[in-house]
C-alpha cells in the first residue's frame, strides 16, 4: 500500500471513485450486449455492485492503518483549527521559540564543557589528584606541591601518572638568524604527560625521563598551529632549533591539529619537578589514568594510605584537616565554570517553564472559547480520549513550530554568547548546534507540548456537555468557576519570574558595587603593554634594571606621553602574593607564621603615572638601588592589617632573608588577591618595592609567573601611543616582543568579565520572564473581559460606574500577582543561595532588590490588566444587552 492517501487524500479518493466507475461502466456495457436497454443495463450494474458508499468505506478500511489514519485526521483538523486562530498561534509559537532558543544556546555550551567527554581516549578513566580541605566550609585544591607529587608517583605504582605546571605563561619565542620574536603561550609538563592523556605527537615524540630532570637537555614539543605558522608544516621539523626564554630548544615533537587542553598552548617544555623552590608551593597538577582493572574506590584507598603514612613536617597539616583524593579530570577542568553554567542552565530552564505555563494559560483561555465545539464533539460520540488527543495534537504542532523557530534563535544566540563570553570558558571541543543538540531540541519541543498541553486537555475533556449545549451563545459569568487552572498558572509564572528577577537584580547590585569602588588612582588616559622577562638574558637583576631604565627613557620621549613606569602587576588584576614576617612591634613577638601580602616591584615613577596619593612618609626614589638599604612602600590596607599598634613608617619586615624598612604609606588601589574574601578585586594589603632591591630568587620566581608591564599616561591617540611604545620597546630589545596593549578600563573589564557575562544573561532572561508574565496576565484579564461582557453590561445598566466595572476586572490580576510575588520571594530566598559566591557588597536578602522586584511586578500587573480592561470604557450597556 502506498502512502499517497495520507498526503494527497483527495487524489486517492478520486482514483478509487474512478475505479468503481470503470467497473460499473464495464458491467453496463456487458448488460447492453445481452440485450438490455442502456438505462436498465446501468441500473442492473449498480445493483450488482451494491452500495457504492459502503464499498468505498470498506476499501478505505482495508487500505488503512487505523492509528495512522486517526493521526493524520487529527493533524489536519488541528492545522485547520490553528489556522483559524493566527493570533494565538503566532503568540504561542514565538513564546515557546524564545524559551527553546535560550535553552538551545546554553545547552550547546553546557554540553560541550560539562556533558561531552574530554577529547581523549577513554576520558572517563582520567583523574586529577587533589587535596580536599575537610574543615569548615570545605574546599578543593587541584594544585599540589612537589612532595605530594613524589608521594603519588612512588606510592601508587598501578596508576599511569604525570605532572604539569599549574599555569600557562607567556614567553618570548625567537628564531635563529632572525632579529625578531613573537609572544607565545608555554606550558611546562612532565614526561609521560601526553601518554597519560592518550594523545601522542603526530610527528616525533614526547619528553623522556632524562629530559625531564634538572639539568636535562632543552627540548620542546610544539603545537600544530605553531608548526604551520613557523615551519610551514615542514616534515623535517624534528631537530630544528627555536629560542624560548632566550635559550635554544630543540624541537622533538609536534602535537595533532585537534589536540586541546583547558588552555591555548603554543609550545610545551619539560617541567623538571622538584621539592624545592617552585616545588615548595602548590604549583603542580597531577593527572593519572586508571587502568581497566583498577577501580576508583581502590585508588582512593591507596591515596588515603600514602597520605596517612606521609612524614610529618612543619609544612604538612594534620591528617584530619586534608585528604588526598582522585576525581574525574573533566570536573577539574570545569571546576571554576561549573557553578555559573549550571546557574544559567537552571535560569533558561525556568524561562522555558514560564513559557510553557504561559502557553498552557493561553490554551485554557482558547479552549474555554471553544467549549460549545468540544461539547458538541463529545455529544456526537468523539469520547473524552478523542478530545484529549485532539487538543494534544494542537499542542504538538505548536511545539514543533516553536522548536524549529527556537532552533534558529538558538543558533544566532550562541554566536552572541560566544562573543560575550570571550575567553571566559576553556573550549577543548567546538561549541556548536550539532545533531546532538538538534535531537535534544526536538525532544525538548515534544516534552514541552506535553507539559503545557496535557493539563488544559484533561481539564476540558471533563466539561459539562449539557450545560454548554443549552447555552444560547451568550457569555456570562457562569463559566468563571473554570478559571482556577488559568489563575494558578498565572501565579506560577509570576513566582518563577520573581526568582529570576531577584537573581538578576542581585547580580546588578553586585556589579554596580564593584564598578562603583574607588579605584584608588586615576585610570583615565593610562595605557599598558605587557612583556615577558622569563628570559635567560634577564636572569641578572642588573640587566633587568638596565632594560627598565633604557626603555622608560625612550617611552618618555614619545609625543603625548606625560609619564611612564614599569610594574610587575596591574591594578584590578591578581598580583604576586608572598609570606612575610614582621620584625618589630608587639605583634612581631606573637607572630608564629608568615603573614600574606600582595607584592609588586615598581619603578619610582609608578605612583606619579597612576596618581596614587601618598599618605605619609615618602615614595620610592631613583637612589633606592641595590647598593642602598632595602625599603618598601605599603598601602593603607597593609598598615591597618599588620601595623595597627604602631606606626607603619619606620617599621621593618622580612621577605625570606631580606629585610625591608617601610618608608611610606600610599592609598589603596583595587587589586586581586589569591586569598581571603576580597572578591574579583578589593583593597588588598600591598607592598611596593624597587626591582633593584628585590631578592634575585624572588625576582626570577616573579618572572616565571607574571609578565611585567610598561605603563604610560598620555594625551595622544591610542593608535599613536601604541605605535610609539612598540617602536621604543623594539629599539631597546627587538627580541622582547610586546604581548598586547590594554587601556586601564579594559583591565578592569577583563577582571569583571565573568560578572558581566552572568549579569547580561540573567538580566536578559529576567526581562524575558517579566514579558511573559505580563503576557499571561494580559491573556487572563482579556479572556475575563470577553466572557463577562454581558454581566458587565447588566451591572453598568443597573448603575455600576465604569470605575467599579474596571476594578472588578483589574483587581483579580493584582491579587494574583501579589500571591505570585509572595510565593516567588520565598522561593528566591532559597534559590539565590547558589549565588552567594558571586555576590559582593550585597546579600541575598537585599531589601532594595526584593522591594524593587515586587514593586516592578505589581506595576506590570496593573498595566497588563488595564490594557484589556480599557475595552470596558467603550462598552455600551444598551447595545450589549440587545446583542446578547
Amino acid at each position: 500500500m502506498g502512502w499517497t492517501k495520507y498526503f494527497r487524500r483527495a487524489r486517492w479518493e478520486r482514483e478509487r471513485a474512478e475505479e468503481i466507475d470503470s467497473y460499473i461502466e464495464i458491467e453496463t456495457a456487458e448488460n447492453v450486449e445481452r440485450g438490455m436497454a442502456p438505462d436498465e443495463a446501468r441500473a442492473a450494474a449498480q445493483r450488482k455492485f451494491g452500495n457504492r458508499q459502503l464499498v468505498q468505506e470498506e476499501i478505505r478500511e482495508m487500505n488503512t492503518i487505523q492509528p495512522l489514519e486517526t493521526l493524520v485526521r487529527d493533524v489536519r483538523y488541528a492545522a485547520r483549527a490553528l489556522r483559524r486562530s493566527p493570533g494565538f498561534f503566532c503568540t504561542a509559537v514565538l513564546t515557546l521559540a524564545l524559551g527553546i532558543g535560550a535553552n538551545t544556546a546554553i545547552f550547546s555550551i553546557v554540553d560541550s564543557l560539562l556533558l561531552r567527554p574530554l577529547p581523549y581516549p577513554q576520558a572517563e578513566r582520567l583523574a586529577q589528584v587533589s587535596l580536599e580541605f575537610l574543615g569548615q566550609g570545605g574546599g578543593l585544591n587541584t594544585a599540589v606541591n612537589g612532595r605530594i607529587w613524589e608521594m603519588v608517583r612512588d606510592g601508587v605504582p598501578e596508576l599511569d601518572k604525570a605532572v604539569y605546571s599549574a599555569s600557562v605563561t607567556g614567553i618570548n619565542l625567537a628564531f635563529p638568524g632572525q632579529n625578531r620574536a613573537e609572544f607565545a603561550q608555554q606550558q611546562r609538563v612532565g614526561s609521560g604527560y601526553f601518554r597519560v592523556l592518550g594523545v601522542p605527537p603526530v610527528v616525533g615524540r614526547e619528553f623522556t625521563t632524562e629530559e625531564d630532570r634538572t639539568g636535562g637537555p632543552p627540548v620542546a614539543v610544539i603545537s600544530h598551529a605553531l608548526w604551520q605558522r613557523v615551519f610551514a608544516l615542514d616534515p623535517a621539523v624534528m631537530g630544528k632549533t627555536i629560542h624560548l626564554r632566550g635559550e635554544p630548544h630543540q624541537v622533538v615533537g609536534v602535537m595533532p591539529a585537534d589536540f586541546r587542553t583547558n588552555s591555548v598552548v603554543d609550545v610545551w617544555t619539560p617541567l623538571r619537578p622538584n621539592t624545592g623552590g617552585e616545588g615548595q608551593g602548590t604549583n603542580y597538577h597531577v593527572i593519572a589514568r586508571l587502568p581497566v582493572n583498577l577501580s576508583w574506590e581502590s585508588v582512593q584507598q591507596q591515596l588515603a594510605a600514602i597520605w596517612a603514612a606521609r612524614p610529618r613536617t612543619r609544612r604538612t597539616n594534620a591528617p584530619e584537616e586534608y585528604r588526598l583524593l582522585a576525581f574525574p579530570l573533566q570536573a577539574s577542568f570545569t571546576q571554576g565554570i561549573r557553578t555559573p553554567l549550571l546557574i544559567l542552565w537552571s535560569a533558561v530552564g525556568m524561562v522555558l517553564l514560564i513559557a510553557c505555563v504561559n502557553i498552557a494559560s493561553l490554551l485554557l483561555a482558547r479552549a474555554g472559547s471553544r467549549s460549545r465545539e468540544l461539547a458538541t464533539r463529545l455529544a456526537l460520540g468523539c469520547g473524552r480520549g478523542g478530545v484529549v488527543r485532539q487538543l494534544l495534537t494542537e499542542s504538538v504542532l505548536v511545539s514543533l513550530a516553536g522548536g524549529v523557530l527556537g532552533l534558529a534563535i538558538g543558533y544566532f544566540a550562541l554566536s552572541g554568547l560566544e562573543q560575550l563570553a570571550g575567553d571566559l570558558f576553556p573550549v577543548w571541543q567546538p561549541v556548536q548546534v550539532d545533531l546532538r543538540v538538534l535531537a535534544v531540541t526536538l525532544g525538548l519541543a515534544l516534552f514541552t507540548s506535553l507539559v503545557f498541553g496535557l493539563a488544559p486537555a484533561l481539564h476540558f475533556s471533563r466539561i459539562d456537555i449539557h450545560g454548554n449545549l443549552i447555552q444560547s451563545g451568550s457569555r456570562g459569568h457562569a463559566g468563571r468557576a473554570n478559571h482556577w487552572p488559568q489563575r494558578c498558572l498565572v501565579v506560577t509564572e509570576v513566582a518563577l519570574g520573581v526568582i529570576l528577577l531577584v537573581s538578576a537584580g542581585l547580580m546588578v547590585r553586585s556589579f554596580a558595587h564593584l564598578r562603583g569602588l574607588d579605584p584608588g588612582f586615576d585610570p583615565n588616559r593610562v595605557l599598558t603593554a605587557s612583556f615577558s622577562l622569563q628570559d635567560a638574558r634577564y636572569k641578572d637583576p642588573q640587566a633587568v634594571s638596565r632594560l627598565f631604565r633604557d626603555g622608560l627613557e625612550r617611552m618618555r620621549q614619545i609625543p603625548g606621553v606625560e609619564s611612564a613606569a614599569v610594574t610587575l602587576s596591574l591594578p584590578f588584576e591578581s598580583a604576586l602574593n608572598v609570606g612575610f614576617h614582621r620584625l618589630d612591634g608587639p605583634a612581631a613577638r606573637e607572630q608564629r607564621r608568615n603573614e600574606i601580602t600582595n607584592i609588586a616591584y615598581v619603578t619610582p615613577s609608578y605612583f606619579e603615572t597612576l596618581r596614587i596619593p601618598l599618605r605619609r612618609g615618602r615614595l620610592l626614589l631613583e637612589s633606592d638601588s641595590a647598593a642602598s638599604t632595602p625599603v618598601a612602600v605599603v598601602n593603607d590596607a597593609f598598615a591597618a592589617a599588620y601595623f595597627r599598634e604602631q606606626e607603619a613608617v619606620g617599621s621593618h619586615f622580612s621577605l625570606g632573608t631580606q629585610q625591608f624598612e617601610v618608608v611610606g604609606v600610599v592609598g589603596n588601589v583595587q587589586s586581586g588577591a589569591g586569598w581571603g574574601q576580597f572578591g574579583p578585586y578589593g583593597q588588598v594589603p600591598f607592598v611596593y618595592v624597587s626591582p633593584d632591591q628585590l631578592p634575585g630568587s624572588l625576582l626570577a620566581s616573579a618572572h616565571t609567573w607574571f609578565a611585567p608591564h610598561w605603563v604610560i599616561r598620555g594625551n595622544g591617540g591610542a593608535a599613536g601611543l601604541k605605535a610609539g611604545m612598540q617602536q621604543a620597546a623594539a629599539a631597546v630589545d627587538p627580541l622582547l616582543p610586546i604581548s598586547g596593549f590594554k587601556a586601564m578600563h579594559e583591565v578592569r573589564a577583563g577582571t569583571l568579565a565573568m560578572e558581566r557575562f552572568m549579569l547580561s544573561l540573567l538580566a536578559g532572561l529576567a526581562g524575558l520572564a517579566l514579558l511573559l508574565s505580563g503576557i499571561g496576565l494580559y491573556g487572563l484579564i482579556s479572556g475575563t473581559v470577553s466572557e463577562r461582557t454581558r454581566e458587565l453590561g447588566i451591572r453598568m445598566a443597573l448603575g455600576a460606574s465604569f470605575g467599579q466595572a474596571v476594578g472588578s476586572v483589574v483587581l483579580p490580576g493584582f491579587w494574583l500577582t501579589l500571591a505570585g510575588v509572595s510565593i516567588g520571594l520565598l522561593g528566591a530566598s532559597a534559590a539565590t543561595r547558589v549565588l552567594r559566591s558571586m555576590l559582593w557588597g550585597v546579600t541575598t536578602s537585599d531589601p532594595l532588590t526584593l522591594g524593587a522586584v515586587a514593586a516592578g511586578l505589581l506595576v506590570v500587573a496593573v498595566l497588563a490588566s488595564l490594557a484589556p480592561a480599557a475595552r470596558i470604557l467603550r462598552l455600551d450597556p444598551a447595545n450589549t444587552l440587545r446583542h446578547e
